[in-house]
């Protein structure tokens, strides 16, 4: 594990965690939802997968486009809705979520 970024006292700094089988990091990844109500002690912890920068900007096309063919096609505003990245490899697809009205900002 590695800390990223520069030490500053009034920033906590993302901490990069690496694992030698991919079976325990699928595990470690698949079990976040127990985190959902988590003690306090870890309240405020996130935790995400490190995608390479060649996958971050094809999932970042696949949200444009997917909101793209959404102006298109209905009348509603994407901003009531959250595009989300679902799947692995070439599993992958675009899926909407309708947003709350107290999220939807105007």
């Amino acid at each position: 594990m590695f800390r990223l970024g520069r030490w500053s006292s009034d920033k906590d700094r993302p901490l990069l965690v690496t694992f030698k089988d991919l079976e325990l990091r699928d595990a470690v990844m698949s079990n976040l939802k127990k985190l959902r109500n988590p003690i306090d002690k870890f309240r405020g912890v996130r935790i995400s997968p490190d995608l390479h920068p060649t996958e971050r900007e094809d999932i970042r096309k696949m949200i444009e486009k997917a909101k793209q063919v959404h102006t298109d096609n209905e009348s509603e505003d994407v901003g009531n809705y959250r595009f989300l990245v679902v799947g692995k490899g070439h599993r992958r697809k675009v899926i909407k979520i309708r947003r709350s009205n107290s999220s939807v900002q105007g």
